[in-house]
């Protein structure tokens, strides 16, 4: 089997620190959860989350840590054992810029 190409612009770096977020459901009603990020680029995310969001959806996310804030589109929803990995990307204004080392 040949190896899957990374067709991503940006790369991508492991992290851990707890995102806030915030959507509507498919009822319309706010639903909110501390999700756990598993990687981030400079032009989205990838976090750990309790329940399944909707391709598409709009999520506020913020995470002092990451200094992030603001809106992001959920791209992709999968299984993760009991819980969902999305993906977000990120918004219009919306950047994450890696840490100088």
């Amino acid at each position: 089997m040949a190896a899957r190409h990374d067709l991503r612009r940006h790369n991508r770096q492991e992290c851990t620190p707890t995102v806030k977020i915030m959507w509507c459901d498919s009822s319309g009603h706010d639903k909110f959860a501390n999700a756990l990020a598993l990687d981030i680029s400079e032009m989205g995310i990838r976090l750990k989350v309790p329940e399944c969001l909707a391709v598409q959806s709009c999520v506020t996310l913020r995470s002092e840590k990451l200094k992030l804030h603001g809106q992001a589109s959920v791209r992709y929803c999968s299984r993760l054992g009991t819980t969902y990995a999305i993906g977000l990307e990120f918004g219009r204004g919306v950047r994450w810029t890696p840490a100088a080392k």
